[in-house]
């Protein structure tokens, strides 16, 4: 057979089956544009400050501008959303945390939380503190609870509003000491820290890298924090294993999730290149300073743990009997 024939008949076969085409072929290695990451968190906040330092550092790597744009509101539903109905191609992803879990386990998320993701890789683990006023006659955790068991309902607690993360660290913190207390919902932390302050409400919560500023001036008294070690940011403050609580451990979880359907081979190296990213110095840095841990893994174990944080909020949910609507 001439060569000439068998050319054609080549190029007869790929045109009856273009899907023969070597994928080299048919489409641009990966990342061939800039990608999005889209923060459901407002500026300079915790989520967005880690999203923006793992960014620059993918910039990097990829050889391709990394953008991050905040899409604030529904507790992070409406960010999450435009993730879950773009284009599956890599190039949009969304930085998310433990609202996305506690979301899903209220059923306020519009898209199904398991079912329409690509999970790509774990970020991090902030421990979370429980603080009052320097005025406050708790001067330890213990002194907290004693009171409320006194006194069901009398401590009162604010967060950033119900369904939050504080909303729900606060309930199991309750639920595992055995106590009752109230709780006000705001529109914001900064709001619930100055009601604090100001002795309208008992306690709150905040993550270690805010906590750890206020403590230092004496602004605020930290009662405990988690993780299993004292913070270099807040030696003085114990852990809560250490003030009588050794089931409670309350964290905050930072994620990279895409929407449903994006291949493989990009999910690999966008998980590979974010292994490798929360190994870096000036990463690792920025986590110890407030107490956090790298988490890093496969995408599997992120699903695992989503599936599992969705799990225990809707029994804590259940078990308190929290009206979320």
């Amino acid at each position: 057979m001439s060569r000439q024939l068998i050319i054609f008949y080549l190029l007869l076969a790929l045109e009856l089956n273009p899907g023969l085409i070597p994928c080299a072929w048919s489409q641009q290695s990966f990342p061939s544009k800039a990608i999005r990451i889209i923060v459901p968190f407002s500026p300079s906040g915790g989520g967005d400050v880690m999203a923006r330092s793992v960014a620059s550092k993918l910039a990097e790597r990829a050889g391709r501008s990394v953008v991050v744009e905040n899409r604030v509101g529904a507790n992070g539903n409406i960010g999450a959303e435009i993730v879950i109905h773009s284009v599956p191609d890599g190039y949009t992803l969304l930085s998310t945390s433990s609202s996305y879990g506690i979301q899903a386990s209220i059923g306020r998320t519009p898209f199904d939380p398991i079912n329409d993701i690509t999970p790509i890789v774990g970020l991090a683990r902030a421990p979370t503190v429980v603080i009052v006023a320097p005025s406050s006659p708790f001067n330890t955790l213990q002194d907290l609870i004693n009171t409320a068991k006194r006194s069901p309902g009398k401590v009162t607690f604010g967060t950033a509003g119900i369904g939050v993360i504080g909303h729900m660290n606060m309930e199991n913190f309750s639920a595992i000491a055995g106590i009752q207390m109230s709780h006000i919902p705001y529109k914001g932390s900064s709001q619930a820290m100055t009601d604090m302050l100001g002795g309208h409400i008992s306690v709150t919560s905040a993550n270690a890298t805010v906590a750890a500023s206020m403590v230092k001036i004496g602004r605020i008294r930290a009662l405990a924090v988690g993780g299993n070690r004292r913070l270099p940011s807040m030696p003085e403050v114990p852990t809560y294993a250490e003030a009588g609580l050794p089931t409670f451990d309350p964290y905050d979880w930072k994620a990279i999730l895409g929407p449903k359907g994006i291949p493989q081979e990009i999910v690999t190296r966008l998980n590979s290149d974010l292994n490798a990213i929360l190994k870096d110095k000036d990463i690792t840095s920025v986590l110890e300073a407030d107490g956090s841990t790298a988490l890093g893994g496969t995408p599997s174990q992120l699903a695992a743990l989503i599936k599992s944080d969705i799990e225990r909020w809707r029994n804590l949910i259940n078990e308190r009997k929290i009206k979320v609507e």
